[in-house]
């Protein structure tokens, strides 16, 4: 049978998106792009493990904007946002908070309690298939996959494990509510 293409799986792998190309992005401007991406291409779930939240990059008029219209997508549509420091939220003004306070029922930010384990990576995950990881926060130096249903498995599992042992910030919920 070489030689032989069955033209039912030729178009299938036509219409599917290659699994081998991840775009890399290497600057600010590149991972809003990919962020506002990921967001506009998600349907009921977003998660975003972020350091703090840094302005370039979630302050950004429009991942902000990506995010807004994703939480009032559906009421399905959820947002779960973990960071680890809430000083530099509350610092300078930032746009996604007066967001939070707006979209309290479809968006919740949650402040993981101080381990013994410093991170310094970031990520995004929507649904069960999108994933942007950020290899370098002061770079911006990282990856857009948009279909990987393993590496997001992995991503989410990280998340949900701190998910679960994170609370909301005192300090946070005075500003957000």
């Amino acid at each position: 049978m070489t030689g032989i293409v069955d033209p039912r799986k030729l178009k299938q792998a036509q219409a599917r998106p290659s699994t081998s190309a991840h775009p890399a992005f290497e600057d600010v401007e590149h991972c809003c792009d990919a962020l506002t991406a990921l967001i506009g291409a998600s349907r009921r779930r977003l998660r975003i493990f972020s350091q703090h939240l840094a302005r370039q990059v979630y302050g950004d008029l429009a991942v902000v904007d990506a995010i807004s219209e994703f939480a009032r997508s559906s009421r399905y549509a959820q947002v779960e946002i973990l960071i680890t420091d809430s000083e530099p939220l509350l610092r300078q003004p930032h746009r996604l908070l007066p967001l939070l306070k707006r979209l309290q029922s479809r968006i919740t930010l949650r402040k993981i309690q101080s381990s013994s384990e410093p991170t310094n990576w970031e990520f995004a995950i929507g649904d069960q298939r999108l994933s942007l990881s950020i290899s370098d926060s002061i770079k911006w130096n990282g990856q857009y996959r948009g279909d990987d249903p393993v590496r997001n498995a992995k991503l989410d599992d990280a998340f949900e494990q701190h998910w679960l042992a994170a609370r909301p910030d005192p300090a946070l919920r005075q500003f957000v509510l």
